[in-house]
């Protein structure tokens, strides 16, 4: 029997795992309410989607099997005492909200309620990247087989403990940042070397894809195609000196550290206002 979801939260996030449960077939739309304050925000995505969308969710918050929570942390406590109030008891909670962790959940909605956390990838739009994933221990195994198909509409699914999350959010959900600021480098790079901007990101846009592809299908290190593309005073080799004459590495690893640590002292105070 197909299972009965409603979304807390009609925003960004929520639409985009809206679209990519669907596109994967994981869920029946006419399964899918989405409950959002907004009527114009309602009346969108009830015309994109041809899901329900309601701006009361009581009704059918009564009825859902899977509630996915997807509201700004601060509104969290209220969706959840909705869920405490309307919710069937074995409902499977599934919270996006960002930096609320399973604790917390568990202490607004009760010790017995079955809740999984995840920090979603934004590459979750071409079903590509991972969405770190964080069970309490009143999951069974068939609920459990769910979440990694519903998440796997998203991409991967990588189970972490919780405090792995903040270097997750900011090694993998800011990640591609990184890349995207490379790509468009590259793209100047091209421009500057004599070719329009319109073949340089050709150029580079294939190139990524190529790379990602070898990586991916081969399991060889990025540092062994490195050495294999220098060849002994050639053009390659020249081009890397330069990058690390300019600190190409350690600025990509302090680049990630300084997110790494700022993402930790965001969960931080998080868990000091739980507490």
């Amino acid at each position: 029997m197909s299972k009965k979801v409603l979304f807390c939260g009609g925003g960004n996030m929520a639409e985009g795992v809206l679209r990519s449960v669907l596109k994967k077939g994981v869920v029946e739309r006419e399964q899918v309410t989405v409950n959002d304050l907004v009527q114009d925000r309602c009346s969108y995505l009830e015309a994109t989607y041809g899901v329900k969308a309601v701006v009361d969710g009581r009704a059918a918050m009564m009825e859902a099997d899977v509630i996915v929570v997807a509201v700004l942390p601060q509104i969290v406590s209220v969706v959840a005492e909705n869920i405490k109030k309307h919710a069937k008891e074995d409902a499977l909670v599934i919270s996006i909200a960002a930096g609320v962790t399973i604790a917390t959940l568990e202490r607004f909605l009760g010790g017995n309620r079955k809740i999984v956390r995840v920090m979603p990838n934004t590459m979750g739009q071409v079903a590509n990247g991972h969405s770190a994933v964080k069970l309490n221990g009143n999951v069974d195994d068939n609920e459990k087989a769910f979440v990694d198909a519903f998440l796997g509409a998203l991409g991967q699914v990588m189970y972490l403990d919780e405090d792995k999350f903040a270097e997750f959010t900011a090694y993998s959900c800011s990640g591609p940042m990184w890349i995207y600021l490379m790509a468009d480098a590259l793209v100047d790079a091209g421009v500057y070397a004599g070719f329009s901007r319109a073949q340089a990101k050709e150029i580079t846009i294939k190139n990524l894809l190529g790379v990602a592809m070898i990586l991916d299908e081969t399991g060889v290190t990025p540092k062994s195609r490195v050495d294999e593309m220098c060849s002994p005073g050639g053009v390659t080799i020249e081009g890397f000196k330069s990058l690390q004459e300019n600190g190409f590495t350690y600025a990509v690893m302090e680049s990630v550290n300084a997110a790494v640590q700022k993402s930790k002292k965001i969960q931080e105070e998080n868990n000091k206002n739980e507490g």
